[in-house]
């Protein structure tokens, strides 16, 4: 009966034991066991497997097991493995072992047995080769914290390093030189070659950056064709030269696998502790220096200065004005006769901003840039539109047709709403769409041009037309011309002014007017200063002009009386 009974302990034993070896097989965990008296080490089966080591010439011992640890993890891994045997903590650890040319992440566990005099006796404890769980891990770390597309640091780890680079700059008493970058005409590429051309160039960028930096600089891609960065330990004399081999490093001719551009860059710079300020506000300065870069042109750099600083306090404070003088109708429009140059008759006018505040007039081009990328542009936009058109009634009382050209910000031209607001607003007057004409000028600054064609295609639905101003002075007015809307072209008053003394400008106003003829578009000549000018451009069949040769732009009473008197000279 004993006999029986022990044989049945035995083989449900063996049985547990298996059971034990082909789950730890199927899970990938070994199990491995340290007898301290005698010095000796037991491996499973998956142990010898996760070390990669044959059991028929090599036997476990804690030698063997260092050696096989990786160099920089082999002094971590002892100490923790004696400090747990004596204080009798749990041994968990994480580790590298060799394998090959690479290295596998391990696991290990264990738990430390003593005698009853508190001398170690043995310890057991299990292995588990977790590197696809580490690598995983550090790919999720990696997305978390780098741009996807070109591997650079994303905004939260350029936050993040900027912070600590701050304070150890402070600590070591050198200079961080921060630094805001973005491509130029970025845009024109996306528009022109899509979006993957653009991304090409992006990637080939980044690793421009990677490697003109050391390790102790940091660059990120922060969106689109932005990129921030810091470069640590840099002196006062050699700033320039630092910041100038960046810009180096970006610019030049980049080439695609379908595509070769020429690339420029405008980059905003502030250095602490020059500029003594946390990482927020050296941000914020460092952008606010870019953007003075980009508006100065294209390739440039522009460091971050008080003074100016300050004046950006000013155009909050005209921000505000400008708010307050919307509210309680402070703005007037006045009209600028536009005439048909063959025989002088009067064709229309373009209504033009004015703001007469008591501490004196601000020009159209100061609450342009004041309000530009705010809510504001709207708002000022619809107060225009809903102006002119209000007008509508004295003007067809006195008999006087349109069209009326306004000038309207790129950010209404690329809001959905702006055909909604014109169809509200034409309804209110009772008002033809014809009766206005909107001029567009900064076609470079259109973010999405597909997006803005639709729109302006459903304004030309209601009749309203689009004239493109200043044409010839930007790359955009030939790339653009014939794939939006334009019914009207209008010469920019730089080459108007010259056309009798120079014949550069003269050539370049045949040319436009000999463009326009073949797309069958009439031309608006603007800035005529004299009869000769008029004359001149009459003469080389310029259909229509405006400028103070002609008549200033003038208060609505007043274009009233000076469009009868010319109809009263005309008839006598």
């Amino acid at each position: 009966m004993t006999e029986n009974r022990s044989h049945q302990l035995s083989k449900e034993l063996i049985i547990s034991e298996r059971r034990r070896r082909e789950s730890q097989r199927l899970s990938g965990v070994g199990f491995w066991e340290l007898d301290h008296n005698a010095e000796s080490l037991y491996w499973s089966e998956e142990i010898y497997s996760i070390y990669e080591i044959n059991p028929q010439y090599n036997s476990a011992n804690y030698q063997l097991f260092l050696d096989l640890i990786y160099d920089e993890d082999k002094e971590l891994v002892d100490n923790s493995y004696r400090n747990s045997v004596a204080s009798g903590n749990e041994y968990n650890i994480r580790y590298r072992i060799k394998a090959g040319d690479s290295y596998k992440w391990i696991e290990a566990r264990g738990v430390t047995y003593y005698d009853t005099n508190g001398q170690a006796e043995r310890t057991i404890g299990t292995a588990e080769d977790i590197s696809e769980m580490v690598i995983a891990q550090q790919k999720i770390e990696h997305m978390a914290y780098h741009d996807e597309l070109t591997g650079l640091a994303n905004r939260k780890r350029f936050s993040d390093k900027l912070d600590s680079a701050l304070l150890l700059a402070n600590e070591q008493k050198t200079n961080l030189v921060v630094l805001f970058i973005d491509l130029d005409n970025f845009k024109l590429i996306n528009d022109r070659c899509g979006h993957d051309i653009g991304d090409e160039v992006l990637v080939n960028v980044a690793n421009n950056l990677k490697n003109c930096t050391k390790p102790s600089d940091l660059f990120a891609r922060i969106g689109g064709d932005e990129f921030a960065g810091f470069l640590f330990g840099v002196n006062d004399a050699d700033i320039d030269d630092a910041v100038t081999a960046v810009k180096q490093a970006i610019e030049g001719t980049c080439e695609t696998q379908m595509h070769s551009f020429n690339i420029s860059t405008s980059i905003g710079v502030t250095i602490y502790p020059r500029d003594d300020a946390d990482s927020d506000i050296l941000v914020r300065h460092a952008d606010q220096a870019l953007y003075e870069a980009k508006e100065q042109g294209k390739s440039r750099v522009r460091y971050f200065d008080t003074e100016r600083f300050q004046s950006n306090w000013s155009r909050r404070h005209l921000l505000k004005e400008i708010e307050i003088a919307l509210e309680n109708e402070q703005f007037e429009l006045f009209y600028q006769p536009r005439i048909r140059l063959s025989d002088g008759e009067l064709f229309g006018a373009e209504a033009l901003l004015r703001w007469f505040r008591p501490e004196g007039p601000v020009s159209p081009l100061e609450i342009v840039a004041a309000i530009k990328n705010t809510a504001l542009e709207w708002q000022l936009d619809k107060w225009v539109i809903n102006t002119v058109l209000s007008h509508s009634k004295i003007f067809k009382a006195k008999g006087l047709q349109g069209p009326f050209s306004l000038n309207v910000n790129t950010s209404s031209l690329e809001n959905p709403q702006f055909p909604d607001l014109l169809q509200s607003l034409l309804f209110k007057w009772d008002v033809d769409g014809e009766y206005i004409e909107i001029e567009i000028l900064e076609m470079e600054s259109i973010n999405n041009f597909d997006a803005t064609r639709k729109i302006l295609s459903r304004c030309e639905a209601l009749g309203v037309k689009f004239s493109l101003d200043d044409f010839g002075t930007g790359y955009s007015s030939l790339t653009y011309f014939h794939a939006l809307p334009i019914s009207k072209l209008k010469i920019d008053q730089s080459f108007i002014k010259n056309i009798n003394s120079d014949r550069e400008s003269l050539l370049l106003v045949k040319s436009i007017l000999a463009i326009a003829d073949t797309n069958d578009k009439p031309v608006v000549a603007e800035g005529i200063e004299t009869d000769a000018i008029a004359r001149t451009l009459a003469e080389l069949n310029c259909e229509f002009g405006q400028g103070y040769g002609i008549a200033k732009p003038m208060p609505i009473e007043q274009y009233i009386n000076w469009t009868q008197e010319r109809l009263v000279k005309s008839t006598t």
